[in-house]
């Protein structure tokens, strides 16, 4: 059923094909027979137990009023650092904020279930989205509170990134679309893995508000989906200003990413961008060579552009970032948990050590030495150097000195996400035939109508999407 677009999902609620309650029963069921068992693909956290009701509502609601938009009545997972009021917790994955209820739905939530979604459960992630421990190689996906989340196309494949429980979510086809968060690649990552889309999108389209955080100027939530369609529609769901989120008072006030869609790309200039310290290899050759040849058929010009590095060093400015957003997040919920600073998640995970410190916890250390008070001169200047690179010198000079509409890449770089810049990714190439890979459709702030265009016309002719197998 899952594997569906979201559009065919809606018809067939109107043409009373199935109902929401049809849907996120086998939504249940199938977190029953893939995640819970048989596999045993670990991506969920939490289930809502009020989500059977819910969809009950809807559907009458379908019957009496019509549809809310095109997400109304489907089941959606949301990561769980993500808050949600009501009988679930938000945990980030850590067994300190075990005891954690939100007092309110966080924004993207709030407009989720507007748009008449049903919020089925909890995505696992890496615990505090990767923000724990490095020295001791902690995998993709695993967190205190929920264990280690599994590639559903190989076990031994890494489920990647700290959404990767919302992209295995999308790719099992347990739910029709997911909702993570990136602040260093979050999103692409596990997307390119489990051989699912996403959009990372402008830092400020999407509301940050009820976000457990890590950083302030890189963080945001944004979409996964089976298709860079499915991701637009629920885009059109989520994006918006926010009182509670000054980053958002500068998103524009028009966009319509669904019909970005059927824009084609006649006339539009795109980078090929390769990296001089990355080199491709055949698959990857491949894979953009065949991209080009869509886009020129349909009126693209290619032009082949290049930066320095792929890799950029921005985790001593996270390491601030993350004890001042961690700790005023905290005092904002005071209250509502035992835990009030990152002393004391530093303090609960060596109480707890055989659960909590099998990896070790050094970035929350070497976080916590810092003041907090994003005031150091090394911190400012090293932000501001960061903005300079990723934009100035980075993105925005190529595609001025280019004249270019946007970038294509085969490689998972820091410049959008340093940049605060979108970046659309699409599978490439499945797991199921080799090395996964996607391609990244990378842009200036506020160009996801853009990107959307150019990465629903290399998806509609690639396909290279497969589901995966389940014995």
């Amino acid at each position: 059923m899952f594997e569906y677009s979201i559009q065919e999902l809606a018809a067939g609620m109107r043409l009373e094909r199935w109902t929401s309650r049809s849907l996120t029963e086998e939504a249940l069921r199938r977190v029953a027979q893939r995640d819970q068992s048989g596999p045993c693909l670990n991506s969920i956290a939490e289930i809502n137990p009020e989500a059977l009701w819910i969809a009950d509502g809807l559907d009458r609601e379908l019957k009496e009023k019509g549809p809310r938009s095109l997400l109304h009545g489907l089941p959606v997972v949301v990561k769980d650092n993500i808050c949600t009021a009501g009988m679930m917790h938000t945990t980030a994955g850590s067994a300190a904020l075990a005891d954690f209820y939100a007092p309110q739905d966080a924004e993207v939530v709030q407009r989720l279930k507007a748009a008449g979604a049903v919020i089925l459960g909890k995505a696992c992630l890496s615990e505090f989205a990767y923000w724990v421990a490095r020295s001791r190689k902690m995998p993709s996906g695993f967190s205190s509170r929920s264990g280690q989340v599994v590639n559903p196309y190989d076990p031994e494949l890494d489920p990647s990134g700290s959404s990767s429980g919302s992209a295995v979510a999308v790719a099992a086809e347990l739910v029709p679309f997911s909702i993570g968060t990136e602040t260093n690649g979050s999103l692409v990552s596990p997307a390119r893995n489990n051989a699912v889309a996403t959009i990372k999108p402008t830092v400020g389209l999407i509301s940050r508000s009820g976000i457990i955080p890590i950083s302030v100027m890189q963080d945001t939530a944004g979409p996964m989906g089976k298709s860079i369609a499915d991701c637009a529609v629920v885009l059109d769901a989520l994006w918006g200003r926010d009182p509670q989120d000054p980053a958002t008072q500068a998103c524009p006030e028009h966009f319509h990413f669904a019909q970005a869609l059927n824009r084609g790309v006649q006339g539009l200039r795109i980078g090929v961008l390769t990296f001089e310290d990355a080199e491709q290899d055949d698959s990857e050759n491949a894979v953009l060579s065949q991209a080009e040849t869509f886009l020129k058929q349909q009126g693209a010009v290619l032009v082949p552009v290049s930066l320095p590095s792929g890799r950029l060093n921005n985790l001593p400015v996270l390491e601030h970032e993350f004890k001042s957003g961690i700790n005023a997040w905290l005092g904002s919920v005071r209250g509502h948990t035992t835990i009030q600073s990152l002393d004391d998640i530093l303090a609960y995970n060596r109480q707890h050590a055989r659960t909590c410190l099998r990896y070790g916890q050094d970035l929350l250390e070497s976080s916590n030495r810092h003041s907090g008070t994003l005031r150091e001169a090394d911190y400012l200047n090293q932000r501001l150097a960061l903005i300079r690179q990723t934009r100035t010198e980075g993105i925005d000079r190529l595609l001025e000195e280019h004249q270019l509409d946007c970038l294509m890449t085969v490689k998972i770089t820091g410049y959008a996400p340093i940049a605060g810049y979108p970046c659309a990714a699409i599978c490439a190439q499945s797991p199921s035939l080799g090395t996964p890979l996607s391609l990244l459709f990378l842009g200036t702030a506020w160009s996801e109508e853009t990107l959307i265009a150019v990465a629903q016309t290399v998806e509609s002719r690639m396909a290279a999407r497969i589901a995966p197998r389940f014995k």
